[in-house]
């Protein structure tokens, strides 16, 4: 029976719209993955892989997306799109969900058989259309080093259009011992970024080998404690980055593993004049005690600062050890100098405290001394560059010693100086101190001898004028970290 032309009509409109209908369902997702595709591709991302996508062009679903953009790998559990104006070449309102974004601050990623991806950088000064509407995120920032365990950051990031060139956001970041939360705005279609951090705390006692590794410390490796809390804010162009911040250190304790050096209550307060280069402004350092093995220094006050990565600058510090009161001079020092100089001086030492320091010296010293001494720190220990003790003036001070092993050494003694030795025989003497000098690597020094001893006293027979040379190293009589 043939069809009239009504009814042939009706099966071709019939076949058009199964083959229409059939065929959008068949593109429908090769389209939005073609979408997500291309959008990023054309914002620098590369390798863009994802385990599926659902919707519709105006609302689309993607599960298991991820990109490279550069070196950075980017992964995302899902990722929703709305895009009512689907037909654009833009991601729409977006909603990142799951983020895991690996960051290597160490650069262990680096690939060694690809060098130049690690050349690539965006051209100065271009402006950048983002490809989207609005951005909500959450995820984790993932901090990992060589060796280390990887420290996963919750992170929440919220972005919305201020105007046809401009965004503003918001930005929280969480991790055990660490919190940050910030705000910041995208000026002149992405040329310039405005940001400030509102709050951020971080624990020195969680983030301890994460800290090392990046900044070496002397002595390391260290056991850290204490909060380091900071506030900022910046400005970010093509061509500069302006910022300052407010870094603030609280409740600090540090001892090296594996030397008895230990540091308690440590607090310091630091305004960075311009964050990107490292340079503060003078800032204070207080320290309740800095142990060296038997030597403590107490209440220790310093103005420091910092000009670049490397220089650390002390302005000036004072502390109390030893029953009294040290000051250091002026210094600078780099974090790769495997040596330093400090010139030191005391007043009102104790004769007793140092002596605990020094337990083999063949003479008992009482009263109160001063001194000058530039001291060279190094890895294998301390040594004295010339300098001077002398006795406090107006205090007294008294030595016990061995008349007769004094009779027997190389001291120079003047004529009464060895009547009154003899005269005590083998009993110990003691003086009444009126003048007594360390001279410490002076230069008119003999060969082998590395300091000098000068003394006068009054003993019961009579007065006693010496001067003594210290042969080999005075170094070796300290006895502050066996």
């Amino acid at each position: 029976m043939s069809l009239s032309s009504r009814s042939r009509l009706l099966v071709w409109l019939a076949v058009v719209v199964l083959v229409l209908g059939g065929g959008a369902l068949a593109v429908r997702f090769w389209l939005g993955g073609y979408v997500v595709r291309t959008v990023l591709e054309s914002a620098g991302a590369s390798d863009v892989r994802f385990q599926g996508v659902r919707g519709t062009p105006w609302h689309l679903e993607i599960e298991g997306l991820s990109f490279q953009v550069e070196t950075q790998a980017v992964a995302a559990r899902r990722v929703t799109l709305d895009r009512p104006n689907w037909w654009m070449a833009s991601l729409g309102a977006v909603r990142v969900e799951g983020l895991e974004l690996p960051v290597f601050l160490d650069g262990s990623d680096v690939n060694p058989w690809n060098w130049n991806t690690y050349d690539n950088a965006p051209a100065n000064g271009e402006a950048v259309q983002l490809p989207l509407t609005t951005i909500d995120l959450d995820g984790h920032i993932v901090v990992r080093m060589a060796s280390l365990p990887d420290m996963p950051i919750a992170v929440k990031l919220e972005g919305r259009p201020k105007s046809g060139t401009s965004w503003i956001g918001s930005l929280v970041a969480e991790a055990p011992g660490f919190r940050l939360a910030g705000s910041g705005s995208l000026l002149r279609a992405g040329q310039e970024l405005e940001f400030q951090v509102h709050s951020s705390e971080l624990d020195l006692a969680v983030w301890s080998p994460q800290l090392q590794r990046l900044v070496t410390l002397p002595g390391a490796p260290w056991k850290l404690e204490g909060k380091l809390t900071a506030v900022g804010e910046g400005n970010v162009t093509a061509k500069r980055f302006a910022s300052t911040a407010r870094v603030s250190l609280r409740g600090g304790r540090m001892r090296v593993l594996s030397r008895d050096v230990s540091v308690e209550g440590a607090e310091a307060d630091l305004e960075f004049s311009d964050l990107w280069k490292y340079r503060t402004k003078s800032g204070e350092l207080r320290l309740a005690e800095l142990r060296v093995g038997k030597l403590a220094v107490r209440d220790i006050q310093a103005d420091i600062g910092l000009w670049g990565a490397q220089t650390i600058i002390v302005n000036a510090a004072r502390g109390r050890a030893l029953g009294g009161t040290m000051t250091v001079a002026p210094f600078r020092t780099r974090r790769d100098q495997r040596e330093l100089l400090l010139k030191l001086e005391a007043i009102g030492l104790d004769a007793a405290q140092i002596l605990a320091l020094a337990p083999e010296t063949p003479a008992q010293v009482g009263g109160r001394f001063d001194a000058v001494l530039p001291l060279r720190i190094m890895a294998s220990g301390v040594r004295f560059e010339p300098g001077a003790v002398t006795l406090s003036p107006g205090g007294p001070g008294v030595i016990q010693l061995n008349a007769a092993a004094m009779l027997r050494s190389d001291a120079k003694l003047d004529e009464a100086s060895t009547k009154t030795l003899k005269a005590v025989g083998k009993d110990p003497l003691r003086l009444r101190l009126s003048d007594l000098r360390l001279d410490i690597r002076s230069p008119d020094l003999p060969l082998g001898s590395s300091a000098r001893v000068t003394f006068t006293g009054e003993g019961e027979d009579g007065p006693v004028a010496a001067t003594l040379n210290v042969n080999g190293s005075i170094e070796r009589y300290l006895e502050v970290l066996r």
